[in-house]
């Protein structure tokens, strides 16, 4: 029986490894991966990043995360960079959470009502820490298990 636990323990480290190892083979392309976030956060997706990278063999992979407010938002992501990259064999890892505080942050437009009776803009500094309270305060909801992830 030992022997037999011994057996497998070793397969599912050699398989961690193996895996482990061809996640490593990935290399960034920092480039594309900025002009994917930019291209996000002008679709009203400032809380998500991208990085693109692509495999010695040339599988090309893209990593969503960051924080939205709703399902449709971590959809609506997908949606968008599968677009942007226009290849629909592109692995897409989807590592964003849910956050219903997000759609909070949401700034009003210059000139209205209530842009105007604000007293200070939101930064991008405050909306993070705004929406990292909420993750503490009520916790987040965890993407779904989908695809390999890297380390």
């Amino acid at each position: 029986m030992a022997r037999a636990t011994a057996a497998v323990a070793a397969i599912i480290m050699m398989v961690a490894t193996c895996a482990v190892a061809r996640a490593q083979n990935y290399v960034i392309d920092q480039g594309a991966s900025d002009a994917l976030t930019r291209y996000l956060h002008l679709n009203s997706l400032p809380m998500v990043t991208a990085e693109f990278s692509t495999s010695p063999g040339g599988s090309r992979q893209v990593i969503l995360t960051g924080f939205v407010a709703t399902q449709f938002g971590r959809q609506d992501a997908e949606r968008i960079a599968l677009a942007y990259v226009n290849d629909p064999s592109v692995n897409m890892v989807d590592q964003i959470l849910l956050d219903p505080h997000v759609e909070d942050m949401r700034t009003a437009p210059p000139g209205s009502p209530a842009a105007v009776g604000s007293q200070s803009p939101n930064s991008p500094n405050q909306l993070w820490n705004k929406t990292m309270q909420g993750i503490y305060k009520n916790g987040a909801q965890n993407p779904p298990a989908s695809g390999p992830m890297l380390p």
